[in-house]
């Protein structure tokens, strides 16, 4: 049997296996609900299971799961907590090869170069937060009134909802789940319905180790299901990774009752290439910075790629080559490079700011801009990684997130022009420079306005490297301590007046 029919074989078998469950106390169930979402294999199109489509009752029912689970789970000591999070890792890193095929078969990424390091990455920030969960602790204050104890404490929030995308949904559930349960807080996880299977997977691997409630898993649509969670009474945090406009109304959502909400949202994100740049690694950073071989489907995609006017022709040649040597194929072939778009949806999305593109008389598309079919593209979702050049600065595919493989190469002569260009968005998400004058590296990290930034390296974001955006990106910073801390623990002010002995010695 050859490695690819046994990864689809293994990863098919768990989605049937976990269609048309949640995850409710510990336990696998059906949901009340009879709707069923269909769920896609996105490189063949094929139907691979169905998420139930959960409403206002499942929501009560795993909510109130959760909230009975966090009276006694906030008491146990954090490093207790923290050693059961560790064996949940554990349990991961054992099953690893399941939940890595079963993330390609549900996003569509490939298998190679994005399901086997994001389960990596995941393992490891999970491992990351396990580790601080002894750093979770207030602070002693000098007494300013006399006779007095002056600290705080650290304490979890209660129920935390949250929200994860379908295009990093292993990693994304991690960052989110990781902290707040070390953290002595409970969580209703709510699956993207495009690709809910890997994140039900991890949650019911990861459950093992952790009291019955603390971690719920349910399905559904936003009005549905994402709404009554969000505005639950006893959901007491929110943290949502996704598009600005459904941000926009989960903070709306959940203001009236005060409830802190995590946002990671967005970006039209500028990669910076000036003359003096190293271009044996700019040139592979504009492919690695725009996420080709996720489809562009990420939100630090380097999509508006700035090249000074006198290495242009230069950069634009190097891209195309290299891009002309990735495979696309079906994800879970280990000889892809490059996997689907997520579902048809997202497919005509891409195709539509490609019809934008094309009906401008100076864009060229320098390479890619096809949706290819038949063969072994028959009924998948795929388009090819694409560079476009002369699309105006100020067209929709420059400045709205097309989250799909389409990049556009923007010329400019001065530093001055192009940080003016690469600042004027709505967003603040990530930003790239490729220079080797330390001056001017200095000068772009003060002047850029993101909240990610890199200077001649593009990686993607990882364990202990706080991550998170400015402007309309986003609110709050994940994947690091300071996330752990600052969003799911609260913090009391305790003053003890110690009185005066009564004791004689």
């Amino acid at each position: 049997m050859s490695n690819f029919k046994k990864n689809y074989e293994l990863a098919l078998n768990n989605a049937k296996r976990l269609s048309d469950k949640i995850l409710i106390d510990g336990k696998l169930i059906s949901a009340q609900t009879d709707k069923k979402i269909p769920v896609l294999n996105p490189s063949t199109g094929e139907n691979i299971g169905s998420a139930p489509q959960c409403d206002k009752n499942d929501v009560n029912i795993a909510v109130e799961s959760a909230f009975k689970a966090f009276q006694k789970w906030k008491k146990i000591p954090a490093r207790e907590r923290g050693k059961m999070v560790a064996a949940g890792a554990k349990r991961l890193e054992e099953r690893k090869s399941e939940i890595e095929t079963l993330l390609s078969l549900d996003t569509g990424n490939a298998l190679r170069t994005q399901a086997v390091p994001e389960t990596a990455a995941s393992i490891e920030l999970t491992n990351m937060f396990a580790g601080l969960s002894g750093e979770l602790k207030g602070e002693n204050y000098p007494p300013n009134i006399p006779n007095t104890i002056h600290y705080t404490t650290r304490d979890p929030i209660g129920v935390v909802c949250a929200i994860v995308p379908w295009n990093a949904p292993l990693f994304l559930t991690v960052a989110k789940i990781a902290p707040a349960i070390v953290a002595g807080n409970s969580v209703v996880l709510k699956t993207a319905e495009q690709a809910p299977f890997c994140a039900l997977l991890l949650s019911e691997i990861f459950q093992q180790e952790l009291p019955p409630g603390v971690l719920n898993v349910i399905s559904g649509l936003g009005e549905e299901c994402g709404e009554p969670l969000v505005t639950h009474e006893k959901v007491r945090k929110v943290t949502f990774t996704g598009s600005f406009s459904v941000g926009k109304i989960i903070a709306k959502k959940a203001a009236p009752k005060l409830c802190p909400v995590t946002l990671e949202l967005g970006g039209k994100n500028p990669n910076i290439i000036m003359s003096d740049a190293d271009l044996d690694i700019a040139i592979q950073g504009v492919i690695d910075g725009m996420r080709y071989t996720r489809q562009g489907q990420a939100c630090t995609a380097g999509s508006r790629v700035y090249i000074q006017e006198k290495i242009y022709d230069k950069v634009i040649n190097g891209v195309v080559e290299k891009l002309s040597k990735l495979k696309m194929g079906n994800a879970l072939d280990e000889g892809s490079d490059i996997g689907a778009i997520i579902s048809e949806e997202q497919l005509k999305r891409t195709l539509h700011y490609m019809d934008i593109a094309k009906q401008t008389s100076s864009a060229k598309v320098v390479h890619g801009g096809n949706q290819p079919t038949g063969g072994d593209y028959k009924n998948g979702f795929f388009y090819e990684p694409t560079l476009m050049s002369g699309v105006p600065v100020d067209s929709p595919v420059c400045q709205e997130e097309i989250f799909g493989p389409v990049a556009c190469a923007i010329p400019f002569k001065t530093f001055e022009e192009v940080m003016q260009s690469a600042n004027d968005t709505p967003f603040g998400l990530s930003a790239v420079l490729w220079t080797q004058n330390l001056s001017r590296a200095l000068e772009f990290v003060e002047d850029i306005e993101a909240g990610f930034v890199q200077v001649n390296q593009c990686v993607a974001p990882r364990a202990n490297v706080s991550y998170g955006g400015l402007k309309m990106s986003g609110l709050g910073k994940e994947y690091a301590f300071d996330s752990m801390i600052n969003h799911f623990t609260q913090s009391k002010t305790v003053l003890i007046n110690r009185g005066k002995s009564n004791i004689d010695n």
